[in-house]
């Protein structure tokens, strides 16, 4: 379905587009063109500018634009339903002054999947044509981001244990070697476990122990990068008391075995 189509630069050019049921890419770039990214279900890891992971759980929209360094996709194996259009030219850069292109709010939220998914699947259907560039081509891809404009903003306002769970975010980053026992922190928050675990997932795109596991992995990396302690004592530093699972959980989310990956990072 993949199809490049050039266009006058000046007014609007369509570098790419596709749809992917599943696509288990890895994107790690600066872009110089916009692109509309929509994961319709599926969780999709995001880091901007090198900064801390987001994970997005479908149907979400994210842009990706010049400027910012983004990395994103899934490292443990899983897929994402992903559809993306890129683009760039006069009208592009228009966009994205008015704010129709909306970079204040670069993730989006997608409430009505159904129709967003047809507003961007007959876009898709135009563009796979192979017709230049017409005025229908820019009236499908403006209705795509007028209904990226009319989602409503997520609400700001947090409830003791929103905030309660807000705040073991930031407990299992610091301490990811804790060995912690949900059942009890639901009983400190004085909600039912499985009512603790539902809001843990909506806030974080991922249950408890696996939000867990990958602060386990990301703080070992930060450890192997520093190439001070031997492998099997960082992975106990870890929270890993079986080096054989801390080498095949590091390596299906790393891509790489702990070895590997600190020789590659000794100077």
């Amino acid at each position: 379905m993949y199809k490049m189509i050039i266009t006058s630069p000046e007014e609007l050019t369509i570098i790419g587009f596709n749809h992917l049921e599943q696509c288990r890419a890895w994107v790690d770039k600066y872009f110089d063109y916009c692109v509309i990214q929509y994961a319709e279900s599926g969780i999709v890891e995001l880091i901007r500018d090198h900064g801390e992971s987001e994970f997005l759980e479908g149907p979400v929209a994210w842009l990706t634009y010049p400027g910012p360094h983004f990395q994103f996709g899934c490292r443990d194996g899983s897929s994402w339903h992903h559809r993306f259009v890129s683009f760039k030219g006069r009208l592009a850069d228009n966009y994205a002054k008015i704010g129709l292109f909306p970079l204040a709010t670069p993730v989006i939220r997608i409430t009505d999947m159904v129709k967003f998914s047809a507003a961007f699947d007959t876009l898709l259907a135009k563009l796979a044509g192979g017709a230049a560039v017409d005025f229908r081509t820019v009236h499908l891809l403006e209705e795509v981001m007028l209904q990226l404009a009319e989602q409503p903003l997520p609400t700001s306002s947090r409830s003791p244990v929103e905030a309660g769970i807000y705040r073991l975010k930031d407990a299992i980053a610091a301490a990811p070697e804790t060995d912690w026992n949900w059942r009890a922190v639901a009983d400190d928050l004085h909600v039912s476990y499985p009512y603790f675990r539902k809001i843990f997932q909506e806030q974080h795109q991922m249950p408890p122990a696996r939000f867990l596991m990958r602060k386990k992995l990301e703080r070992a990396a930060s450890l192997l990068r520093s190439n001070e302690l031997p492998l099997k004592e960082i992975a106990a530093e870890c929270g890993f008391y079986d080096f054989a699972h801390f080498s095949r959980a590091f390596r299906r989310y790393y891509g790489i075995t702990p070895g590997r990956f600190w020789k590659k990072n000794t100077i």
